[in-house]
């Protein structure tokens, strides 16, 4: 009875404890590596606005490979053969 209360203990009480322990020193190593100078701040707004324009590419291109593939879905089986230039004359 003891070992049940002991695992019940272990995963309500201390893996929890332990969790906010861990996101707390990640958070504070995340507020410490955020650019200090301007120029740095600058640079990474600009490279966030970089990210966000090849974002809009990427998903241009997955609308344009959506359209196509409906296209190849729907074509016809078989297609008919084309008349050459002697069989018109």
């Amino acid at each position: 009875m003891n070992f049940f209360v002991l695992i019940i203990l272990l995963f309500f009480v201390v893996v929890p404890i332990g969790q906010a322990i861990a996101k707390a020193i990640e958070t504070k190593a995340a507020r410490e590596s955020l650019p200090r100078e301007p120029e740095q701040a600058g640079r990474l707004e600009e490279l966030e606005r970089q990210v966000m324009v090849l974002v809009e590419q990427v998903e241009g291109l997955h609308e344009n490979q959506e359209f196509l593939t409906r296209l190849l879905e729907n074509r016809p089986k078989s297609i008919p053969p084309a008349h050459s230039e002697e069989e018109v004359s």
